[in-house]
């Protein structure tokens, strides 16, 4: 009897993760001293898809996600080119110059309350300062684990414990003396059913062995 009471609470509980984890789109923009990018990314279930855009608002590269296998591809919407990117699996040992803070200040980014999280590493003369809030963004913390690998975009944030459901609405990054680095942040968020097509890579692109 206890047994099937388990399974009952497992089941239920599964289900309603599934139900309430987050689908829809998030539009970002990327600011630094050189450049100004813009991205979009698609989420549904275990598939992420994230569109990145240049200053002209061109698409130069499409990452395609699935989280459950951990592949990765990337494509050249110009060039109708796609490969496989190898995910390193073998992550360092944790560095002890990362200095984490979750502090109380809080503010409004795009109608969602977020709460500051710093991030300080001294040898690199950087700190990050994400403006996160919490809601159903389960996807993100499985996200920032596979393209670590090969994007450094959420490195710091992949140092901060216990981050389950939470996304950064406003990310900035300065130099330890105060000097604005880079910022991204997050323009529109749409909460709508996504396509399983958008997921597929054309059928007119081919495959580039690395």
């Amino acid at each position: 009897m206890i047994n099937f009471l388990l399974s009952y609470i497992l089941l239920f509980v599964s289900a309603n993760a599934d139900i309430d984890a987050f689908q829809g789109s998030i539009e970002m923009i990327q600011k630094s001293q050189y450049e100004t990018s813009y991205f979009t990314y698609f989420v549904k279930n275990d598939n992420v898809r994230i569109d990145k855009f240049d200053n002209n608002h061109t698409l130069k590269q499409s990452l395609y996600i699935n989280l459950s296998s951990e592949q990765i591809y990337v494509l050249c919407p110009i060039k109708r080119l796609y490969s496989k990117i190898e995910v390193n699996k073998n992550k360092l040992a944790e560095n002890d110059n990362f200095i984490i803070q979750k502090t109380e200040n809080s503010r409004i980014v795009n109608d969602y309350l977020c709460y500051q999280w710093r991030v300080k590493n001294k040898e690199r003369n950087t700190e990050v300062a994400y403006w996160v809030s919490q809601d159903n963004f389960y996807f993100f913390e499985r996200l920032i684990s596979l393209i670590n690998s090969t994007d450094k975009t959420y490195e710091f944030f992949e140092k901060i414990p216990e981050t389950q459901g939470f996304f950064p609405m406003l990310s900035v990054e300065r130099t330890l003396l105060r000097k604005e680095k880079s910022r991204l942040y997050v323009v529109h968020i749409s909460n709508k059913t996504v396509n399983d097509d958008i997921f597929t890579i054309p059928s007119d692109c081919k495959l580039v062995l690395r």
